[in-house]
């Protein structure tokens, strides 16, 4: 068959087979269709409006110029939540505020702040105030030392100090605290032979009751109040205007920053002497280390060495001007009456240390050197000195 024959053929076929229905998708392609944007489409203006193809239901994305659309949040509920008066469930995520601060030490009853003073670190450096007793043990020893101014045999010094404070607020920003002390002395020389005016006792008393008052102001300063009186005698005689004695002070700390607080006040020591020195200075914590009292008088440098042993420890050099004043019964003198003086020890001391802090026990070790030292009597005794002497001390704190 030749080849134009079936060419005919083919194009007769193509001719006579029946049109097949028409696809939609074709269709729906074939027609013109406008843009839409997101079920909406742009009017004559240039707004954007519902697409006709949807209804007018229909949740817009881009609200109208009239405004007529508003947007609520959703609420969010827990389903697990109780409900309270009128139905309503508490919602987990909203505003119900912070719980308050707790501003007052849960152990005592509610009363006061757990830190004073408030704007400051205490009024001994820079630790906080600690509530409820707190009691001081101390022991000095001062080996025997020659005397001069004239030379009347060696002396020899022992001594006990006990302190108990207590430590409470009374009212928002103030602190009050008071503290019985006793001190013992047991004394060794000089020879009451060789001069009866310079004779010592073997043994001294001191019965002292510490009470001061601590506030804060505003702007971040601490005031702090305090009076002690006190009974220092050697029981030889009886109480007179020279065992009693009135100690006072009046000082006012500043907080400058967090390193840096200044110190302005002045003490009052009623001795054989009555003494009235300033009390001033300033506290420097440069770090979490180093602590720095620059004060007078007394003064300290501390440093924390770490926690050897599981106990935090801590290193420190000190310097202080130390006073002590009791009556004291005299052997007869010839050609008088009287039959007591009044006595009083003063000396300089350089110390250094180490302090440990075990929880509820903190004990103390130092040793240094104590010189100037003099010893004075009011008539009819008569003054000598003691040459300069190591000092070794024992504390704890508990």
């Amino acid at each position: 068959m030749s080849t134009s024959v079936l060419l005919a053929l083919a194009a007769s076929l193509t001719t006579a087979a029946p049109a097949s229905p028409p696809n939609e998708f074709d269709m729906a392609l074939s027609q013109p269709s406008g843009y839409v944007y997101r079920a909406q489409t742009p009017d004559a203006n240039g707004q954007l409006v519902p697409s006709p193809s949807l209804t007018t239901s229909a949740p817009l994305m881009v609200p109208p110029p009239q405004g007529s659309t508003s947007y609520y949040p959703p609420t969010y509920t827990d389903p697990n939540g109780a409900a309270i008066s009128g139905g309503t469930v508490v919602q987990p995520y909203g505003n119900q505020g912070y719980p308050t601060p707790i501003t007052q030490d849960p152990w005592l009853g509610g009363t006061g702040a757990p830190m004073a003073p408030s704007y400051g670190y205490g009024v001994f450096g820079p630790q906080p105030q600690r509530y409820g007793w707190q009691t001081r043990m101390d022991m000095t020893w001062i080996p025997g030392a020659n005397t001069n101014s004239p030379d009347i045999g060696d002396f020899e010094v022992f001594g006990v100090d006990l302190v108990s404070e207590y430590t409470a607020p009374t009212g928002p920003g103030w602190v009050w605290s008071m503290s019985p002390q006793f001190n013992y002395r047991s004394l060794s020389g000089p020879s009451a032979t060789a001069d009866p005016t310079r004779d010592l006792p073997g043994s001294l008393y001191r019965f002292g009751l510490d009470i001061s008052t601590q506030t804060t102001s505003p702007n971040g300063c601490t005031f702090e109040l305090g009076f002690t009186p006190a009974i220092a005698t050697d029981f030889d005689q009886s109480l007179d205007s020279d065992s009693f004695q009135l100690d006072a002070r009046a000082v006012a700390y500043w907080r400058h920053s967090q390193q840096l607080m200044w110190v302005l006040g002045v003490t009052y020591w009623d001795r054989k002497d009555d003494i009235v020195l300033p009390y001033v200075g300033a506290v420097w914590n440069p770090d979490d280390r180093w602590e720095f009292r620059f004060l007078f008088p007394e003064s300290r440098a501390s440093v924390f060495l770490g926690t050897p042993n599981g106990v935090p420890t801590w290193m420190y050099l000190e310097g202080k001007y130390h006073v002590e004043s009791y009556q004291v019964g005299l052997e007869p003198i010839p050609m008088t009456t009287a039959s007591d003086a009044k006595v009083q020890f003063s000396d300089i001391r350089i110390l250094g240390g180490f302090r440990w802090e075990a929880g509820w026990l903190t004990t103390f070790i130092e040793g240094g050197y104590v010189f100037n030292r003099e010893v004075d009597f009011a008539s009819p005794g008569a003054n000598f000195d003691v040459d300069d002497q190591f000092i070794g001390r024992l504390g704890f704190r508990y």
